[in-house]
């Protein structure tokens, strides 16, 4: 029997030939559930657990995802301050779609992402179906240079938990 060449892909490189999503969440359910959704809509998915971890990532990797969905309420840094740091990074990056997601379903907190820089702005529990939809035509958009910022901004409040989520996604 020959032995097959087996080649290493470092773990922050993801396939060249799908688009590339980067979850930041405090909570390892969400991104947990984030991740199977995501992977089983065919994106590859890189995973930071606040701000300035993604911040770093987006630095020293030289990474350049086609679209955020960050967490808006994290310890050490939150979700608005990431959307106003990625928005100020002199890389392409800076143009990169950002969803932006709270379990507080508050206007002033929805304006507050949105002011950021935040292209969307969704509650948690996710609605799943509107997220694939909102990820889908934020990456399309972005790749055929045309509008991307959502004209509803997005206020979903689905009735289901997180942990239902991450079972209906497995």
């Amino acid at each position: 029997m020959t032995s097959q060449p087996h080649h290493s892909i470092p773990a922050m490189v993801p396939p060249a030939n799908c688009f590339t999503v980067l979850v930041i969440d405090d909570m390892l359910p969400n991104r947990v559930l984030l991740r199977k959704v995501l992977k089983n809509a065919g994106y590859a998915v890189l995973e930071a657990s606040n701000g300035i971890e993604a911040l770093d990532l987006l630095r020293s990797q030289h990474l350049n995802p086609d679209l955020i969905v960050t967490d808006i309420e994290m310890p050490v840094m939150s979700g608005i301050t990431l959307i106003e740091q990625v928005r100020y990074l002199n890389t392409a990056v800076a143009q990169v779609p950002v969803i932006a997601a709270s379990g507080n379903a508050d206007e002033a907190m929805r304006v507050q992402a949105i002011e950021a820089g935040a292209d969307v702005f969704m509650t948690k529990p996710f609605d799943l179906g509107a997220l694939r939809g909102e990820i889908a035509r934020l990456i399309k958009a972005r790749r055929k240079g045309g509008a991307i910022r959502s004209q509803s901004n997005l206020l979903v409040s689905p009735a289901n938990r997180v942990e239902e989520r991450v079972r209906e996604a497995g």
